[in-house]
């Protein structure tokens, strides 16, 4: 323990004898801690971080799945089977996500909630804070008019009272009492929803096995696997097909890890920024490293008096490693600096809806990943500068005064610097991929002229609207009070606007096909009423859009999108065609005529792939549709000015005319929710491109301080090759090869590392290949470019020797 003090206060007034060599290496250091630091607590907190509640690893979600494709929504039915007929779950639940009208004494609001069914808070197993959860009485039709609030709603919007548990305030108009209070754990469990209440399913929408709208969760028994319950609810799903083929033909029942549903794929896209950061450390290592060997080449004659003096071998690498933890301590303490700004700025930047990130903190786990990384580079950077110092010829090193090197013996740092450029190549080609990637998704046709346009919803309380045509005037109204209003070019309403949620997806059937399932083509269900094409510019590519004349009692109609049109109807014209969707039976199938063909619309961004739509006029949707909906429209309205944050004042206006009680929420313009719907792609390009930034600078010092070094330990060369006649340019030359040399070595390393590593950027990746030959191109040349000015300043330096004084100074 005294030899390691007495090794660590050394180390430190060797350090603080160098302060320009201590200052570049701690913040080259703390640039690369730093930065995986910050990465770290982001992963951690979104992936790594166990979920708060008990045995997160047994709660799966429990999912209808059809024609192989991913899970999707369960109807009401199937749920009661899975339930009712499997054995390896504790608890079963259904879940609708929805939104409530929350009315008392304070501001009406739009909160997020949930109708959840008898179980739901086992399968999770937390506890309330506060009061009680539901009954299974009170999860029955009559009885369910009982609320359970989250930990955050509870105190946002009634000061931590305790008191709120038996009072009662209205939601969607209806009467609730609070019953309990969720911990502050339940907050991050899944979609964030802020209140939970019964959802009391009646015997009629138990026996439905056509309306797929629930999440289902289930927790496993103690001893009960995933591979067990994947097993049994495929041989479930297989019984249910066979029994309810009208239905479930075609469907199966998968299941997933909770974990894994709320993760996504942000595992992977943090799993590439922490192996960006670890390259950016990787190089700031190397650096450090060159620095160190260039150090230990100029303490030679300190060394070697100490081994002449009778030190030992191990003694000089345990001094010289001590100096490196300390150097790598030190760029810890830096680097804990600079990533609690950067973790700043990267909670600042992030995309909506990266879960649990706010979460992100250096605490415990993230202290100890950064000091165990300080560690590990202080012995990465510190291991071969202190074996080769150690290994210093005596006789030699004190017959050349302390220089101790020669020319030839910088391989390592050579070695060193091709890797730097080969790990800045492949950060700059990750980069330039997602940033072609990003100009492509921008470019990209969606369909909808997204400018001048404002979007917001409205939700109707059930009770108050329980009437098809009330709730279909309320709207018709509202689109009329906002034609009205001065400014305004045109509105319409649709069950789901392009970047909105909500919608749903149903199966049609074209004439000519097959009456079951087996036959439905999967296409998403738009109503909307007319003036809906006009106001978000989608072109109509045959036929029309829809008019007053289209409502109840008259024909019934339809507007199909381009690749259902394909699909539906291929090479014929589908004006004039029938299809049948969502209502009607074998007999009576309801059909609808095909009066439009409409341009196809990415509604999930320009990332997502164009699926078959089709469209219904609000005026002729079944009465059970608006259930489907929970008789919540998007509102659109284009301005005339091209200003469409200006209509928000008058949307707010339009819907109290409606109903004063009526919320307003969601209120974006729809440039706004195409910027959101990019933020995820552009968090990631900006982010890999400042670590591309950030690598090819340090590569550049890399380059530029060996070759320096090598100037330095040929000035005497240099000199007498000047002094025999040799002209500027050819020294020029020389000391340019030297150092365009190593970029080539690099350049050839990261071309065939990345060809590897950019497969990881795959999932990423929009209309550009992997191994874009653009990309690789543009990257090369620019990195080629840095290496040359890089090495051009020492080699200039060079050319500029004056042979006398070179040879004087030897």
């Amino acid at each position: 323990m005294e030899r390691s003090i007495q090794d660590v206060r050394y180390a430190v007034r060797m350090l603080l004898r160098t302060p320009g060599f201590t200052l570049v290496a701690l913040l080259t250091l703390g640039l690369g801690i730093g930065a995986t630091a910050a990465i770290f607590s982001a992963l951690h907190a979104v992936v790594l971080r166990p979920f708060p509640f008990p045995h997160p690893e047994r709660v799966m979600v429990v999912a209808r799945t059809w024609r192989g494709d991913d899970l999707g929504n369960m109807s009401a039915a199937n749920f009661a089977d899975v339930r009712a007929r499997t054995t390896v779950f504790d608890a079963v639940t259904a879940v609708q996500y929805s939104s409530f009208n929350l009315a008392d004494e304070g501001t009406p609001e739009r909160v997020v909630g949930a109708r959840v069914s008898d179980g739901f808070f086992r399968v999770f197993g937390i506890a309330p804070a506060l009061g009680r959860t539901f009954t299974p009485e009170e999860d029955r039709p009559g009885r369910a008019g009982v609320v359970v609030l989250s930990h955050k709603l509870w105190e946002r919007r009634f000061g931590a009272d305790p008191a709120v548990v038996g009072s009662t305030f209205r939601l969607n108009g209806e009467a609730f009492t609070v019953v309990g209070v969720m911990p502050g754990e339940m907050d991050y469990v899944e979609n964030n929803e802020e209140l939970w209440v019964p959802i009391a399913f009646t015997a009629e929408r138990l026996a439905t096995r056509d309306e797929h709208f629930l999440e289902v969760y289930g927790r496993l028994k103690p001893g009960a696997t995933p591979e067990r319950a994947g097993a049994e609810l495929d041989a479930l799903g297989r019984r249910l097909a066979e029994q309810y083929p009208q239905e479930n033909a075609e469907s199966g029942i998968g299941l997933a890890s909770l974990t894994g549903q709320v993760i996504g794929d942000y595992r992977q896209r943090l799993l590439v920024l922490l192996g960006a950061v670890a390259f950016v450390l990787l190089i700031a290592c190397a650096n450090v490293a060159n620095l160190m060997l260039a150090r230990g080449t100029a303490r030679g004659k300190e060394i070697a008096i100490r081994a002449a003096l009778g030190a030992e071998r191990g003694r000089i690498v345990r001094q010289l490693l001590t100096e490196s933890v300390v150097l790598g301590v030190g760029g810890a303490v830096v680097g804990l600096t600079l990533a609690f700004w950067g973790l700043q700025g990267l909670l600042a930047a992030s995309p909506p809806g990266v879960p649990r990130l706010e979460q992100a903190r250096l605490d415990a786990p993230v202290l100890a990943f950064t000091l165990a990384v300080s560690i590990g580079c202080s012995l990465l950077f510190g291991a071969v500068p202190a074996l080769r110092a150690a290994r210093t010829d005596l006789q030699s090193t004190l017959k050349e005064g302390g220089r101790g090197a020669s020319a030839g013996r910088d391989r390592v740092r050579a070695v060193l610097v091709a890797g730097e450029v080969a790990l800045a190549l492949a950060l700059l080609v990750g980069s330039g991929l997602l940033i072609r990637s990003a100009v492509r998704m921008q470019n990209v046709d969606t369909g909808y002229d997204a400018a001048g346009v404002l979007t917001g919803r409205v939700s109707l309380p059930a009770d108050q609207y329980r009437d098809p045509l009330r709730a279909e005037a309320a709207f018709a109204r509202l689109v009329r009070e906002l034609e009205a209003t001065p400014g305004v070019a045109s509105a319409a309403v649709v069950s789901q606007a392009p970047l909105t949620p909500g919608g749903g997806s149903n199966g049609v059937i074209p004439e000519g096909r097959a009456l079951d399932i087996t036959s439905a083509i999967d296409a998403p269900l738009r109503i909307v009423t007319p003036g809906y094409f006009q106001t978000m510019r989608i072109p109509l590519r045959a036929g029309r859009g829809f008019t007053a004349e289209d409502r109840a009692g008259a024909p019934k109609v339809m507007v199909i999108s381009e690749r259902l049109a394909q699909q539906a109807f291929p090479g014929e014209d589908p004006i004039g065609k029938r299809i049948v969707c969502c209502e009607g039976t074998p007999e009576e199938p309801g059909w609808k005529t095909v009066v439009g063909v409409a341009a196809d619309v990415r509604s999930g961004g320009p990332a997502n792939d164009v699926r078959p739509d089709f469209y219904l006029p609000v005026s002729q949707v079944p009465p059970e549709a608006w259930d489907w909906i929970q008789r919540t429209m998007a509102v659109v309205a284009r301005a005339r000015s091209g200003d469409a944050a200006a209509l928000a004042g008058p949307m707010r206006a339009a819907v109290r005319a409606v109903d004063p009680e009526l919320p307003l929420f969601d209120l974006f313009t729809m440039e706004q929710r195409m910027g959101r719907s990019l933020a995820r792609a552009r968090f990631n390009t900006v982010l890999l491109s400042l670590l591309g930034a950030v690598g090819m600078l340090l590569a550049a010092v890399g380059i530029y301080g060996v070759t320096a070094y090598f100037v330095s330990l040929r000035t005497r060369e240099i000199g007498i090759r000047v002094a025999l006649g040799a002209r500027p340019r050819s020294v020029l030359s020389l000391v340019l090869r030297r150092g365009m040399a190593l970029t080539a070595a690099g350049v050839a390393a990261g071309t065939l590392a990345s060809l590897g590593l950019t497969r990881f950027l795959a999932g990423q990746l929009f209309g550009v290949s992997p191994t874009d030959p653009a990309t690789f191109g543009a990257v090369i040349v620019f990195l080629a470019g840095v290496a040359l000015l890089a090495s051009w300043i020492p080699a200039r330096r060079a050319a500029r020797v004056d042979p006398m004084a070179a040879l004087r100074q030897e």
